[in-house]
């Protein structure tokens, strides 16, 4: 399972590269540069018990409006059984200066197979973006859970890799929003 999670990833990541890198600039380019993937390749929960118990993964795809994404994460909360979800999540740029920005991500989603099956998350992300398209960084948060008659809570942290435009710092999409700044409108009198 955690090899096939593993080349699943690193297909969809090179998927989504070539699939943005054969639009031409006719009009859909601008609309491709806003899609983004996100992947925790790695994170754990602060439970107690082994390691394997504890491993959380999962990888995100959706739209960045501006300093707001919007996607849709599927993932795994332990490699030993099978323990699957899926949530959506908004993310909110928060805080931008240069490469780095701090962003605050809400989520709600289901847990496959689970006595607690309504998921909530509220985290926070440390990213770098290092190049136009891939940042690093890492990601701290909690999840609750929530069923019929039990309820429950996971506190996690870990690193994810995320390809997609960056933003300015007045958390707009650089490219998009960043034209439109310092023009002037000339108009009829």
């Amino acid at each position: 399972m955690k090899k096939t999670f593993l080349i699943f990833t690193v297909l969809l990541f090179f998927y989504t590269k070539n699939s943005f890198s054969q639009i031409n600039s006719s009009g859909f380019d601008s609309i491709s540069k806003s899609f983004y993937s996100r992947v925790v390749p790695i994170g754990t929960s602060l439970d107690a018990g082994k390691f394997s118990s504890r491993i959380i993964q999962n990888f995100e795809l959706g739209k960045t409006f501006g300093p707001i994404d919007i996607g849709v994460a599927f993932g795994r909360f332990s490699s030993s059984d099978s323990t699957n979800f899926a949530q959506l999540r908004t993310t909110l740029d928060a805080t931008q200066i240069g490469v780095f920005s701090s962003e605050f991500s809400v989520g709600v989603g289901k847990v496959f197979n689970s006595s607690t099956p309504l998921m909530f998350e509220i985290s926070t992300t440390l990213l770098a973006q290092f190049t136009q398209k891939i940042g690093v960084g890492a990601i701290f948060g909690s999840y609750d859970f929530i069923g019929e008659y039990e309820r429950g809570n996971k506190q996690f942290f870990g690193l994810f890799l995320r390809y997609g435009p960056m933003r300015n710092e007045f958390g707009g999409l650089i490219g998009r929003a960043t034209r439109s700044i310092g023009r002037r409108r000339v108009g009829r009198r």
